[in-house]
C-alpha cells in the first residue's frame, strides 16, 4: 500500500505523463503507425523538446536544494504543480497550427495499455526507491512515453494485423453488396488529391458521389471510409490508393477492384523505400495494369515515366496532358494571379476552359477530371461551366488571407515538380515573397540535387528563405549560395514552430508567404 505522500505523488505522476502520451501517441499515428518511420522521427521529436527536459531538471534542482525534507508534501505538490503547469502546458502561439490527435480505437487501445504499464512501473519504483530518489528520477518519466511506444508497437502488431483484416473483410462485402457502384481508383506520386476533388467537384451534380476524405489513401483509410460513409444510393466512389512500398498498389486494386484508374504523375517520390525509380513506375502502373479487360486507364501522357511504360492490358486507354498525342490535349494556357485560361482539344474541336485555380500543375490535374467527367458522361459545355467554380483543394497551391499576410499553402504538395510550379505562382504575386520550406523527404540518393536545384529556384523568386529541420537545408543553403543569394536573408529553424516565430518578424501586411512541401503537421484541417 501506498501511504499519503506516496498516493499523491503517484497521482501527479500519472497526470504529468498525460501531455507526452498525447504527444507520443500523435508522432506515431502522423508516421502511420509504422515504427520504422516513427524511429526516424523520434530523435528530431525528442530534441525539440529538450528544452522541456532542461527546465525539469532546473526545478528539481531548486526544489532538493530548498526543501530537504523529503515529507513536506505541500512544497512537492507545488513544485509538481509548477513544472506540470509552467514546463508541459506552456501555451504556444503555434498550437493551433498542429494537426491534433485523432482518438481512433487504436489510439484509444495504447492509451490504455500506457497507463497500466505507467501505473505498474510507479508503483513498484515508489516501494523500491525512496521518495527524493523519485523525485529526482521525474524528469525521466518524460522520456517514458516516447520509449514505451516502440516495444509496444511491436507487440500489438500481430493484434493489429487481425483487427485490419476483420475491418477490410467488412468493407470488401460491403464493396460486393454495391453491385452498380462504379469505382474509379487514383493514384500517382503526387497530383492524386488534387485530382480526386477536382474530380468530384465536377461529377457530384449528375452523380451521388462518395470519395476517400482527406490523404486517406491507405488500406485503413480506405476501409473506414467504406464501412463509415458508402451507402446504398451513392453511384462512384473516388478511391485515392497512395503506395511508398512496392506490392501496395496491386494490394489495393484487388481489394477496391476499381474498373477505372487514373495515374496523376509518376516522380522520385519515397524512393528511399522503393529503392529504384523502376520499383516506383511498376507499382503505380498497376492501377492500369489490374484493371479489367473492359476498364478504362486515364494517364498524363505529359509524364516521361508514364509515356514511356510498355502497359501489360488491353484495356481502353485515355490520355490528357499537353503532349500532342493526347486525347485530351491542353493548349493556349494564359496564367494570371486570378488563375488560368486554357483550352481543350477534344475529337478536333477545341473546348475554351478558365479556372481560379493556380500552377501549370493544376490545368493538368483539371484536365485529368474532364477527361474522366466527360467519359462519364457529361457534357464539355457543362464541364466549362463547372471548371469556373472550382474551389481551392486545401494546403495544395491555395491562397489563404490571414490577418498578418497572404499565405500560399502548398504545404501538401511534397514533390519537386510541384515545388517548381508553386514557386512560377509566387513570381506572380505582388508584395515581399517569403518562403518556408524543408524541402524533400524520401528522394533517395537524389535527395541532394533536388535540394541545391531548390535553393537555386528559391533565389531567383523570394525575399525571405525559412529553412526548417537542419539535414536538408545545408543542401538547399549550397544552391542559394551558388545563386550568390545573400546569406542574411535565410534563416534555418530546427522546427515548425520556431519558424513561425521567425515568420513573425519578418512578414508584414503586405508579404506573401509560401509554406512548400512536406509541412502537412504545420496546419491543422
Amino acid at each position: 500500500m501506498l501511504n499519503i505522500t506516496q498516493g499523491t505523488l503517484f497521482i501527479l505522476c500519472l497526470l504529468f505523463l498525460w501531455v507526452p502520451t498525447k504527444k507520443a501517441l500523435l508522432l506515431y499515428q502522423q508516421n502511420r503507425y509504422q515504427m520504422q518511420r516513427y524511429d526516424r522521427s523520434l530523435k528530431d521529436e525528442l530534441c525539440y523538446h529538450k528544452e522541456h527536459l532542461e527546465n525539469i531538471c532546473a526545478l528539481l534542482g531548486v526544489y532538493v536544494l530548498l526543501f530537504a525534507r523529503k515529507e513536506d508534501l505541500p512544497c512537492l505538490f507545488i513544485m509538481l504543480l509548477l513544472m506540470y503547469v509552467l514546463v508541459l502546458w506552456r501555451k504556444e502561439d503555434t498550437t493551433a497550427y498542429r494537426k491534433p490527435l485523432v482518438y481512433t480505437h487504436r489510439v484509444k487501445r495504447y492509451l490504455c495499455i500506457c497507463y497500466v504499464c505507467y501505473g505498474l512501473i510507479v508503483f513498484y519504483m515508489l516501494q523500491i526507491f525512496q521518495l527524493y530518489l523519485m523525485i529526482l528520477l521525474f524528469p525521466f518519466f518524460y522520456l517514458l512515453p516516447w520509449l514505451l511506444l516502440i516495444p509496444l508497437g511491436i507487440a500489438l502488431l500481430p493484434l493489429e494485423k487481425q483487427i485490419q483484416s476483420m475491418y477490410m473483410k467488412e468493407a470488401k462485402q460491403l464493396l460486393q453488396q454495391h453491385q452498380n457502384l462504379h469505382i474509379i481508383g487514383i493514384t500517382g506520386s503526387y497530383g492524386k488529391t488534387s485530382v480526386k476533388h477536382i474530380l468530384y467537384q465536377l461529377i457530384a451534380q449528375q452523380y451521388y458521389t462518395l470519395m476517400t476524405p482527406h490523404s486517406y489513401n491507405n488500406k485503413m483509410g480506405i476501409t473506414l471510409t467504406i464501412r463509415k460513409q458508402l451507402q446504398s444510393l451513392h453511384e462512384v466512389f473516388l478511391c485515392e490508393m497512395g503506395a511508398d512500398h512496392v506490392h501496395e498498389i496491386s494490394a489495393l486494386m484487388a481489394f477496391v477492384k476499381p474498373s477505372w484508374s487514373i495515374v496523376t504523375a509518376i516522380g522520385p517520390q519515397h524512393l528511399s523505400t522503393f529503392q529504384t525509380m523502376e520499383h516506383i513506375v511498376h507499382e503505380k502502373m498497376q492501377a492500369i495494369e489490374c484493371l479489367p479487360k473492359d476498364g478504362i486507364g486515364f494517364l498524363n501522357i505529359d509524364n516521361a515515366w508514364i509515356r514511356e511504360y510498355p502497359i501489360q492490358n488491353t484495356c481502353r486507354i485515355v490520355t490528357y496532358g499537353t503532349h500532342a498525342v493526347a486525347d485530351y490535349r491542353i493548349k493556349d494556357i494564359v496564367y494570371s494571379k486570378q488563375g488560368a485560361s486554357f483550352k481543350i482539344h477534344v475529337k478536333g474541336v477545341d473546348y475554351a476552359f478558365h479556372t481560379k485555380l493556380l500552377g501549370k500543375h493544376n490545368v493538368v490535374n483539371i484536365a485529368a477530371g474532364i477527361a474522366v467527367a466527360h467519359c462519364l458522361g457529361i457534357e464539355l459545355s457543362v464541364l466549362q461551366e463547372l471548371t469556373k467554380h472550382l474551389p481551392y483543394v486545401e494546403h495544395r497551391l491555395q491562397l489563404r488571407p490571414t490577418s498578418s499576410y497572404t499565405m500560399l499553402d502548398d504545404a501538401y504538395n511534397s514533390n519537386v515538380e510541384g515545388a517548381t510550379y508553386a514557386l512560377e505562382v509566387l513570381a506572380k504575386m505582388e508584395g515581399k515573397h517569403i518562403v518556408v520550406t524543408p524541402g524533400f523527404l524520401d528522394l533517395g540518393d537524389m535527395e541532394e540535387n533536388a535540394h541545391i536545384r531548390l535553393g537555386k529556384q528559391l533565389a531567383q523568386v523570394a525575399d525571405e528563405v525559412i529553412l526548417v529541420g537542419q539535414h536538408q537545408s545545408k543542401h538547399i543553403v549550397k544552391g542559394l549560395q551558388q545563386a550568390q543569394y545573400d546569406s542574411r536573408h535565410v534563416y534555418v529553424c530546427e522546427n515548425i514552430q520556431e519558424a513561425f516565430e521567425l515568420l513573425k518578424q519578418l512578414a508584414t501586411k503586405d508579404s506573401v508567404v509560401l509554406f512548400e512541401n512536406d509541412l502537412p503537421d504545420a496546419f491543422n484541417h
